[in-house]
């Protein structure tokens, strides 16, 4: 049904790329294998780009005087100039990418749950980011950024792809610089739009309207911030199941009473955390195609990214 633009990803190497863990070993990851027919995937290791070798020894994150620093225990070495001044240059050069996937609780990388040391010792103080991990959050919070230990999860994989390809369409008009494309992105993504938040959907309407004939330049820009203020975090369930209904409104005079049925057991399981949300989208799209909605055949509510990475959403 739908045509998918491919997401830009940057990913961490020894994330099924290249044997570059400090122990020399890679990382396997189904999701990320399957991913890389689907995506464009740009792989660093901020590590080895710092100048550490593979194997290498272990770095953490530890806290001295209230400063976080980067630091090798069995070198001495301190790190952390190193690491930040690579990060501002790397990071500084990154354009239009639409998501990062990157290795858990890694000192560079992670973007969660990673180690704090005291000072020397062994005695851990807290969690927070890696240096590399934390930066991407700091610099990019609207893109999909993610990490191959929480990827391993149902709910975070589908938000996941549907942040991912919403943020790889919205690229694609930018860079069309057409109004046209823009009032078509605005159309067919309204339902997701309106699961994200209601409020700011209708504000992003009323923009490209466009009442006061702005460049295009100043209007993208406008739009863009209530876009991504929009779609920060994921929709909540509740959200979700409202634009369930919503839809199913369109089709209530045609279906059976069993049909009807069906569909509300369903939503019923998905609110309930038994269903993954794309078994009501799947119930729903096969009667946007039997009723011939045109309007609906268009959203990208019922169909977030291909339908060929389901498989990846459910193992």
């Amino acid at each position: 049904m739908r045509k998918f633009v491919k997401p830009k990803v940057i990913v961490s190497k020894c994330i099924g790329f290249e044997a570059c863990r400090y122990n020399g070993l890679i990382i396997k990851s189904n999701f990320v294998e399957k991913l890389n027919e689907y995506v464009d995937f740009y792989p660093v290791c901020p590590e080895v780009e710092i100048g550490l070798g593979i194997p290498r020894d272990p770095i953490r994150i530890i806290e001295l005087e209230g400063e976080l620093r980067l630091y090798q225990p069995a070198t001495g070495l301190d790190l952390t100039d190193k690491m930040k001044k690579f990060i501002d240059e790397y990071l500084n050069e990154v354009n239009g990418i639409d998501g990062f996937i990157l290795k858990n609780r890694s000192p560079s990388c992670g973007i969660k749950a990673v180690k704090v040391y005291h000072g020397f010792e062994n005695s851990r103080t807290k969690s927070r980011a890696g240096f590399f991990g934390n930066e991407v959050l700091e610099k990019f919070p609207y893109l999909a950024v993610e990490d191959e230990g929480r990827l391993r999860n149902l709910k975070i994989r589908e938000n996941f792809l549907t942040k991912l390809y919403i943020l790889s369409d919205f690229r694609k008009v930018k860079e069309s610089r057409s109004l046209n494309e823009l009032i078509k992105f605005h159309s067919n993504n309204k339902m997701l739009l309106m699961a994200h938040n209601q409020e700011n959907m209708r504000k992003m309407g009323r923009l490209i309207s466009n009442p006061d004939k702005r460049t295009f330049d100043d209007l993208i820009s406008k739009y863009q911030t209530v876009f991504h203020n929009s779609i920060l975090e994921p929709p909540q369930y509740t959200a979700n199941i409202n634009v369930l209904m919503h839809a199913l409104g369109y089709f209530s005079k045609e279906l059976t009473h069993n049909e009807k049925a069906f569909f509300l057991d369903s939503v019923e399981k998905y609110r309930n955390g038994i269903f993954p949300l794309f078994v009501c989208l799947n119930i729903l799209k096969s009667w946007v195609i039997r009723f011939n909605n045109e309007y609906l055949m268009n959203q990208t509510f019922f169909e977030p990214y291909p339908e060929e990475l389901i498989p990846i959403t459910v193992v």
